[in-house]
């Protein structure tokens, strides 16, 4: 039994996609490009102000401790405004835009002991909703609370 070799493409202009072909699937391409790119901006957006706020609440987590090793008593909001809480670094880091509504106002000592307080943050986009936390007396538990 003999096999002959056959050539698969003798004619070198029938080898390759048309250019018709490319052009259709470059459209498809860029037409569900077009479709999705706009919800992947939004996602994108979205978990960014996510992580923000997941940074903000450590920040409050961790305002006793910083204070009970700066040795200093600290009030919010009225110390919102000091750049150097004796760490080199300000007292909370509030993204642009964010304002912050305690209620009364929340005290730490210098021990690290908290008062109790209600928190709550007004974001600057028009579609999110503001976040409402407790801080509990004396531990300074940091709770989330239904809007």
């Amino acid at each position: 039994m003999v096999f002959e070799r056959k050539e698969v493409c003798p004619n070198y202009c029938s080898c390759g996609f048309t250019l018709m072909e490319m052009l259709f699937v470059l459209f498809i391409v860029s037409l569900l490009g077009g479709l999705i790119a706009p919800r992947l901006g939004y996602r994108i957006d979205h978990m960014e102000h996510v992580s923000q706020k997941r940074d903000f609440e450590d920040q409050l987590r961790q305002l006793p401790r910083r204070v009970r090793l700066a040795g200093r008593s600290v009030e919010l909001p009225r110390d919102l405004e000091m750049t150097d809480l004796g760490d080199g670094a300000p007292v909370l880091n509030v993204p642009q835009g964010w304002s912050i509504i305690f209620k009364p106002q929340l005290l730490i000592a210098a021990n690290g002991a908290c008062s109790a307080t209600a928190l709550t943050i007004t974001f600057p986009a028009a579609d999110e909703t503001s976040a409402n936390y407790s801080v509990s007396n004396l531990s300074c538990e940091l709770s989330s609370l239904p809007p």
